[in-house]
């Protein structure tokens, strides 16, 4: 993704941190599994991925790493925004099997001067709840 592309996903109020989304998006990682940036907000961040034959698990399912990744990613992009931060602490809870594109989006709970934490949902292509977190992250300085 360009830079002309990101503006087109982000909302207005985030155009000031273009090239730090921009280079969160650009993780190598994120990128290898195929996760993509679907919307952006100052309180919001939308990110999908698709599961895959390679991000299944020996079931056919997608694999809870994955799933995780995904979630982690969305969590990473929204609280590195306007300030450098790095993940101190991820829980999350499974409630179904995953197939198919998923979507997780991620929001603030509480932000201070040193941390930040957030809620993150994923959900199926039918809007069924897949799994929820609580991500903590830790901001490196302002």
């Amino acid at each position: 993704m360009d830079r002309d592309e990101l503006l087109c996903k982000i909302s207005p109020e985030m155009e000031q941190y273009a090239d730090s989304i921009l280079e969160m998006y650009n993780a190598p990682f994120a990128r290898y599994i195929g996760i993509e940036l679907v919307s952006l907000e100052k309180d919001r961040c939308e990110c999908s991925m698709e599961l895959v034959p390679d991000l299944m698990n020996s079931m056919g399912r997608g694999h809870g790493g994955a799933l995780y990744a995904l979630m982690d990613h969305t969590f990473a992009i929204l609280s590195n925004t306007d300030a450098p931060c790095t993940g101190q602490s991820g829980e999350t809870k499974f409630y179904r099997p995953a197939t198919g594109r998923i979507t997780a989006v991620a929001r603030p709970i509480n932000l201070s001067r040193s941390l930040r934490v957030y809620s993150v949902e994923a959900f199926s292509e039918e809007g069924k709840l897949i799994a929820s977190s609580t991500y903590t992250a830790f901001v490196l300085q302002r």
